[in-house]
Formats: structure tokens, sequence, C-alpha cells
């Protein structure tokens, strides 16, 4: 991330980081209890779930450099 020290885009960054990180763990949670609860194809509910950790990790990664562009 290239912002040049622009402390209101990072600013930006992080919250739109925060709510998006918010929305997949709210997701992340329905996703486990419909996999608690379904007799269904559990292989494409696991897949999903994958997939949301995995992009809740590059959401905190993403979230861990913002903060330290602000704090520097």
């Amino acid at each position: 991330m290239n912002f040049e020290k622009d402390s209101e885009a990072l600013k930006k960054a992080l919250l739109e980081t925060d709510q998006r990180i918010k929305k997949l763990k709210e997701h992340k949670e329905s996703v486990n209890k419909h996999l608690r609860d379904s007799k269904s194809d559990n292989n494409t509910i696991a897949e999903t779930l994958r997939r949301l950790e995995c992009n809740l990790h590059d959401l905190h990664k993403k979230r861990e450099l913002i903060v330290k562009e602000l704090d520097g």
C-alpha cells in the first residue's frame, strides 16, 4: 500500500477493513451454524468456510499493515 502518509486515507482504509472483517466474521458464524445443523453437502459448506478463513487472514494482515503505517 502506498498512501504516502495520508492519514485520512489510512483511517478510511482501516475503517473499511474493520467493517469487512466484521461482515466476514458474521458470515463465518452463519456458515459454521449451517455446517453444524445441516445434513446436506458439507463439502461445499466446508469449502466456503475455508475461503472465509483465508479472506479473514488476509484482511487481518492488511489491517496490521495499515495500523503500522498510521503509527509510523
